[in-house]
C-alpha cells in the first residue's frame, strides 16, 4: 500500500509508479562523531567543501543496478561517499527489494544518505505544494527504510530556482549542488568514459591547502562505477585531497545529517 503523502504526490503531478524518469540533462552508521560545527543555511544552495583539502564525491539517481558494485568499490578504497537517492525512478522502489536492501547497506557503511525528490521532476517546474509532495514522499521512503529521513537534498537536473530554495528552507533542507560536475551521462561508454575522467582532472585544482570540491556522477552508469570512480579517488589522493561526505566537507557533524 502507498502512503497518503505518495498518493497525493502522484495526484499532485501525473506521476506514474511505472514510468521511469530521465537521466540528468544538466550539464549504518554515519562516519565516527567530530567535534560540532555549525550546520549551513538552511536553503542556501551549497557548491563546495568549506574544509580545505576535502573532495566530496556524490551519485545522484540510485539505488540502482550497480550500486552494490559503487560500494564494493568505496570500500575497497576506505572511502565514503553521498548518495542523493530517489524513492521511485527508472520503475523501480526504493522501499522494495532489492532496493530496500542497498539502502540500508550503504548507510551501514558509513556513506551519508540524501534526498534527490521522489520521482525525479524538475522542481523550479512545480507548485509549492507539488514541491512539498515530492519531498515528503521521499522523506517517507527514507523512513520505511531506515527509520529516519535526510536534510540533504539535490535538486534533479540541478534545477531549483528562488522559489523552490525558499521551499526547500521551509521543509528544512540544504540545497547540494556541485562545483565539479563529471557530466558522466553523457560520456557513459567505455569509449568516452576518459572524457568525464579528464572533465574532473582538469577541474579539481592542485593545492590541498585552498581547495575542495564536491563532484557529481551517478551510480545507474556501469563505467561511472567501474572506472571513474577508481580514477577520481586515485587523483585526488595523488593531489593531496581526501575524500569525504558532503556533510563533513561542509563543517556539519553528523548529527545534522538526518531528521527523524
Amino acid at each position: 500500500m502507498y502512503t497518503t503523502t505518495v498518493l497525493s504526490l502522484l495526484a499532485l503531478t501525473g506521476t506514474t509508479l511505472t514510468a521511469p524518469t530521465a537521466l540528468h540533462l544538466r550539464d549504518s552508521i554515519p562516519p565516527s562523531p567530530t567535534r560540532h560545527r555549525r550546520a549551513p543555511a538552511l536553503g542556501q544552495t551549497l557548491y563546495s567543501c568549506v574544509n580545505p583539502g576535502q573532495v566530496a564525491l556524490t551519485y545522484d539517481d540510485g539505488p540502482y543496478t550497480f550500486t552494490s558494485s559503487l560500494l564494493d568499490v568505496l570500500d575497497e578504497e576506505g572511502v565514503t561517499a553521498t548518495f542523493f537517492l530517489t524513492g521511485s525512478n527508472f520503475g523501480r522502489e526504493m522501499t522494495s527489494a532489492p532496493w530496500s536492501a542497498i539502502v540500508q547497506r550503504t548507510y551501514a557503511a558509513g556513506h551519508q544518505l540524501a534526498s534527490h525528490t521522489y520521482t525525479h521532476p524538475d522542481l523550479s517546474a512545480l507548485t509549492p505544494a507539488a514541491r512539498a509532495a515530492e519531498m515528503a514522499a521521499n522523506d517517507d521512503a527514507f523512513r520505511a527504510i531506515l527509520g529516519f529521513a535526510p536534510r540533504y537534498m539535490r535538486a534533479p537536473f540541478l534545477s531549483c530556482d528562488a522559489a523552490c530554495a525558499a521551499d526547500m528552507a521551509a521543509l528544512g533542507f540544504h540545497i547540494v549542488d556541485a562545483s565539479i560536475d563529471t557530466k558522466d551521462f553523457e560520456h557513459n561508454q567505455y569509449a568516452t568514459v576518459p572524457v568525464a575522467a579528464a572533465k574532473f582532472d582538469a577541474e579539481l585544482g592542485w593545492d590541498p591547502a585552498v581547495g575542495g570540491a564536491i563532484v557529481l556522477a551517478h551510480d545507474v552508469h556501469e563505467t561511472t562505477v567501474s572506472v571513474l570512480t577508481r580514477h577520481m579517488i586515485s587523483t585526488l589522493r595523488a593531489r593531496g585531497f581526501r575524500a569525504v561526505t558532503v556533510g563533513e566537507c561542509l563543517g556539519d557533524s553528523p548529527d545534522g545529517w538526518y531528521k527523524s
